[in-house]
């Protein structure tokens, strides 16, 4: 009797103890489903929205920031050929533009700061009639410009606005006969090109091609005088880059 009852509450810790694990396995596996589950599902919603994502752009580029990139480029044109009154009146647009672009131009507060900056200096080039840092200073506007708008939906790439500021580059300096300036600018535009060039060949093979002998030929040049002489044909092969995309 007394082995009896000291087995008796043996078995009946046993049967308790095999339950309890019992439960534990249960649970376990029960939880483990929970946290694949949940695994599954973060790897599908990362799936679907990665890290990241950018979001779609829907608002075109605002008035006055188009604007300031136009008024740029007149600028730059009038003073290129001296013409200093046409180039104060553009000038004065210009800073009217731009004084809308801090309000119109969301979460880009630096950009703007740095486009101010340069009006600046472009200001006190053309008020000193200063044809090179006039030209220098309203290019570098038309950039900064460029890459704001790469924030909004455009109606072109914004490679084609940037090889047009590459070939009013190779302008400037082939006049200050910078061989650096002029070997890093082609450099950029190479990088530019190769970047656009599967557009254009989608929209016109021939256009991509007359480019890319453009391009070749600016990468062949040798004196600011080679340089310059490129520099007009890119311009005006620009011109024709934009009309493909509107």
């Amino acid at each position: 009797m007394a082995t009896l009852f000291k087995r008796e509450p043996r078995d009946w810790w046993n049967t308790v103890a095999l339950g309890g694990l019992a439960i534990i396995v249960f649970l376990t596996i029960g939880l483990n489903a929970c946290s694949s589950g949940s695994s599954d599902a973060a790897k599908t919603n990362r799936a679907v929205t990665p890290p990241g994502a950018s979001v779609a752009k829907t608002d075109s580029v605002p008035t006055s920031l188009s604007n300031t990139g136009e008024y740029g480029e007149n600028v730059y044109d009038y003073a290129k050929a001296n013409d200093w009154k046409n180039a104060d009146a553009k000038l004065a647009a210009l800073k009217d533009a731009v004084k809308n672009v801090r309000a119109e131009v969301q979460n880009q507060s630096k950009a703007v700061d740095r486009l101010d900056s340069n009006i600046a200096a472009l200001d006190r080039a053309v008020t000193a009639k200063d044809r090179p840092a006039a030209m220098r200073e309203a290019n570098q506007v038309t950039l900064d410009v460029a890459n704001m708008t790469t924030a909004y939906k455009l109606s072109g790439p914004v490679e084609v606005t940037r090889l047009d500021y590459y070939g009013r580059e190779l302008e400037v300096w082939a006049q200050a006969q910078d061989a650096n300036k002029l070997q890093a600018t082609a450099r950029e535009m190479r990088r530019t090109w190769d970047s656009l060039r599967p557009s254009v060949e989608a929209h016109k093979a021939t256009e991509a091609k007359k480019f890319d002998a453009l391009v070749a030929q600016v990468e062949s040049a040798k004196t600011p005088a080679d340089y310059a002489r490129v520099a007009t044909p890119v311009l005006n092969e620009v011109d024709n880059l934009e009309k493909l995309f509107h």
